[in-house]
């Protein structure tokens, strides 16, 4: 049996869920991410028109429910807490820390990759960029979306079931690969400039001053 592994995710709850923990959960929720993907693509509505029609359809639901509820004694449409009593200011600091810690990384890798100073990584976004340009023509946006989706449930799980065959190739590609660098590549990249982030110039040495040139007289010339 294959070891467990964790996700880099906060929310255990969706680890759990990318990682099949509970089949019948997992199964019903990509069942319901491939039903909306296909209702989007195949139907003529717009994501708007979708949401505006579900969202009229729960208020309309809860309207009726909670009104027979008061006439046959029964409890009301069960509305989660957070939208009975909204978020605290806890909740509210622990979640801009976060975002202001993922902000700040995002930032200090775009710094990195716009001062110039690193060529192999800043080869890499730009192999990545003109990747994700090309696959971006090949789908639609919500094509692109399901296929995220459904990367997000199999690989994860593939790669639990299959994680010693899985690092065994992985550390067998990095080898060659950064063997062949050194070999083929690197040579070439050291002869590229980098870019400086300095704009002070030396200051000028200034001439030296010649103490024989003041203090020792010309000799005057002879007229014959």
């Amino acid at each position: 049996m294959s070891k467990q592994i964790s996700l880099p995710i906060g929310n255990k709850n969706v680890e759990d869920l990318l990682l099949w923990r509970d089949p019948k959960k997992s199964g019903v929720v990509f069942a319901g991410a491939t039903l909306a993907y296909l209702l989007l693509e195949w139907s003529h509505f717009s994501l708007l028109s979708i949401i505006a029609n579900t969202l009229l359809i729960a208020v309309s639901v809860a309207f009726l429910w909670n009104n027979i509820a008061n006439f046959t004694g029964r409890p009301g449409v069960p509305v989660p807490d957070v939208v009975r009593h909204g978020v605290s200011d806890s909740q509210i600091k622990s979640a801009a820390e976060k975002v202001t810690t993922i902000l700040n990384k995002l930032l200090a890798f775009a710094n990195r990759v716009f001062t110039g100073k690193e060529v192999v990584l800043s080869a890499q976004v730009a192999a990545a960029l003109f990747l994700i340009a090309k696959v971006g023509n090949w789908f639609t946006s919500l094509g692109l979306l399901y296929t995220v989706v459904v990367l997000a449930f199999t690989l994860p799980k593939a790669y639990e079931l299959k994680k010693d065959d899985v690092d065994s190739l992985a550390a067998k590609a990095h080898h060659h690969g950064k063997a062949n660098y050194t070999k083929y590549v690197e040579p070439y990249v050291n002869k590229i400039p980098r870019a400086s982030t300095s704009t002070s110039t030396a200051p000028t040495k200034p001439a030296a001053f010649d103490s024989t040139a003041d203090s020792v007289p010309a000799e005057p010339k002879k007229v014959i």
